[in-house]
C-alpha cells in the first residue's frame, strides 16, 4: 500500500509540490529568527566531493581563529562539538535545518560551512540563508532520476551561484560544466581553480592551480599557487580529486582575506573524513578502506586512484541504491570488474526496490568490465591472476561473486585478504543505517568492518 507521501505526490502537480517546500521553508525561517542571519555562510555544491570540501573549508576556518558551524552529508558541528548526521540527508528538511542554525547562531559561532545539493536547492530547503561565498566541485550522471537530464541538474545547481549578495564563487575549471557556472554565476569575484592548468579562466577574476603534484596510497602533495604567491601543501587524503577538493577550500578560504599559510596550515590539519578514503589495517597486513562512492565517476576516480600504488590485489565489495538512477548499475560493476581483481556484487539501500534485482543489474557489467581489463603480466603475476583472455566468460564463481547479504559479502572479501591486499567496499560510507523498504536498518560500515575483523582476530 503506497504511503500517504507517495499518494499526495502522485495527484499534486510539481507545481504545487515546489510552493509547499517554499512556504514550509518561509514558516522554519520565521519560526526561528532566521537564525543563519548574520553569520558568514560558505555554501559547496557538486555532484562529489561536496564534504571533504566542506570539512576543508571548516579546518581552514578554525586555523583562523573562526567558530564554526558545520553541516554535511557526515557530519554536524557546532564550535569543538562534532556529531553524526543520522538523518541519511546532505541538506536536512527546513525545520531541522533551520533548528540546527539557530543552535549555531545561539552559541555564537561566526562562520556556517554548508554542503548544498541541487534537490534542496530545487526543493527550497536553504531559503532564507544569506550565502555570501561559494564553491563548485564538479557536475558528473547523478540524481538523473529526479532532474531528469544534465541540464536540469546543472540549472538547479546554479541557484546557489545566481543568489542575491554573493561576494565570490570558486569554480572547478577541469570539470567540463565549469564554464557553464563561471559565465552565468553572478558574484562580482568569480576565481577559477585547477589541477591541470595554471591559466585563469576568461570569465574568472583570479586563479588558483595545483602544481608538482605526488600521490601516494595515504595522501597527496602539491604547490598551491595564487597569481601572487605559492605554498607547499602535504594533504592526508590521496587523489588528484581530493587535490580539486582542497584547491576549492582554498580559493573559498582566500577570498575571507586569510594568509596563505594559515589556510595551508587548515589543509593539513584535517586528517580524516568519515567514510571518505576511511582505511582500517589488518594484523594481516592487507588493509580495509571504506568509501561513499557510489556514482560511476567517483568509482572510477577512486579505483585509478588506488590501483598504481597497490602492491597486492584490489578486492571490491560494492552494490547500488535503490529508487535512483538505474542507468549507472551495470557501468559500476564493469567499472570494479575493470580496475579490481576480485569483486563481490552486494545489497546496498534498496529501498522499496527488490534488493536481487538491483544486484543483478549491476553483475550485469561485471563480465564486460573484465574484458576492458588492462593489466599487465607483471601485475597478473603478482596478484595470482591470469590475465582475462576469453571476455565471453562470465567467470562468475571464480574471481567475482553476487553475495546478497551486505556482512557476509565483507567478511567473505576479508577471508580473501592477503599481504598488500586492498579491499573497497563502497557506497555505505559514513551513513548509520540502510533503508529497506519503509524501514531504517542500523548499519555503520566501519562498526561491520572491525567487529568482522574482530571475530577473526585480525584486529
Amino acid at each position: 500500500m503506497p504511503s500517504v507521501k507517495e499518494f499526495l505526490r502522485k495527484r499534486l502537480s510539481r507545481r504545487a509540490i515546489l510552493v509547499s517546500h517554499r512556504l514550509r521553508a518561509m514558516a522554519a525561517n520565521i519560526r526561528y529568527g532566521f537564525p543563519s542571519r548574520g553569520m558568514l555562510v560558505i555554501g559547496v555544491t557538486g555532484t562529489k566531493g561536496k564534504t571533504t570540501t566542506t570539512h576543508l573549508v571548516a579546518s581552514i576556518l578554525q586555523e583562523a581563529g573562526f567558530k564554526v558551524g558545520m553541516a554535511t552529508t557526515v557530519a554536524f558541528q557546532i564550535g569543538d562539538t562534532t556529531w553524526s548526521n543520522d538523518t541519511n540527508l546532505s541538506v536536512t528538511a527546513p525545520f531541522p535545518l533551520q533548528k540546527l542554525l539557530r543552535q549555531m547562531r545561539d552559541a555564537h559561532c561566526d562562520a556556517l560551512v554548508l554542503e548544498v545539493t541541487s534537490i534542496a536547492l530545487d526543493q527550497f530547503r536553504t531559503l532564507g540563508i544569506p550565502f555570501r561565498y561559494v564553491g563548485f566541485t564538479n557536475l558528473t550522471h547523478e540524481h538523473l532520476d529526479y532532474h531528469k537530464s544534465m541540464e536540469q541538474y546543472a540549472k538547479a545547481k546554479l541557484a546557489l551561484f545566481t543568489k542575491p549578495g554573493l561576494r565570490a564563487s570558486v569554480v572547478n575549471i577541469d570539470d567540463s560544466w565549469g564554464e557553464y557556472f563561471l559565465k552565468k554565476g553572478t558574484a562580482p569575484r568569480r576565481w577559477s581553480y585547477s589541477a591541470q592548468t595554471a591559466t585563469r579562466h576568461p570569465s574568472a577574476t583570479d586563479h588558483l592551480f595545483a602544481d608538482k603534484i605526488s600521490t601516494n596510497p595515504t595522501g597527496a602533495s602539491f604547490t598551491l599557487t595564487t597569481e601572487h604567491e605559492s605554498a607547499r601543501v602535504r594533504l592526508n587524503f590521496p587523489g588528484i580529486f581530493n587535490i580539486e577538493n582542497a584547491l576549492c577550500a582554498a580559493a573559498l578560504a582566500l577570498n575571507l582575506n586569510l594568509k596563505l599559510s594559515t589556510v595551508v596550515a587548515g589543509l593539513e590539519k584535517l586528517q580524516q573524513v568519515a567514510g571518505r578514503l576511511e582505511r582500517v589495517p589488518t594484523k594481516k597486513g592487507f588493509s580495509v578502506m571504506i568509501d561513499y562512492a557510489h556514482t560511476p565517476d567517483s568509482l572510477e576516480k577512486l579505483y585509478s586512484t588506488l590501483r598504481p600504488d597497490v602492491r597486492g590485489r584490489m578486492i571490491a565489495v560494492l552494490g547500488s541504491c535503490g529508487d535512483r538512477d538505474r542507468t549507472k548499475r551495470p557501468i559500476m560493476g564493469a567499472l570494479a570488474a575493470r580496475f579490481c581483481d576480485y569483486v563481490f556484487v552486494t545489497d546496498e539501500e534498496p529501498y522499496t526496490e527488490d534488493p536481487q534485482q538491483i544486484i543483478e543489474e549491476v553483475a550485469k557489467g561485471v563480465p564486460r568490465g573484465r574484458a576492458l581489463f588492462k593489466a599487465s603480466a607483471a601485475v597478473a603475476e603478482r596478484t595470482e591472476r591470469p590475465l582475462f583472455k576469453n571476455p565471453n566468460e562470465t567467470g562468475e564463481g571464480e574471481w567475482w561473486w553476487k553475495v546478497p547479504d551486505r556482512r557476509e559479502a565483507i567478511s567473505q572479501a576479508i577471508d580473501m585478504g592477503k599481504l598488500d591486499d586492498l579491499i573497497i567496499i563502497t557506497g555505505m560510507g559514513a551513513l548509520n543505517y540502510r533503508t529497506v523498504g519503509e524501514t531504517k536498518v542500523p548499519w555503520n560500515e566501519r562498526m561491520v568492518v572491525e567487529e568482522l575483523l574482530g571475530e577473526k582476530k585480525l584486529l
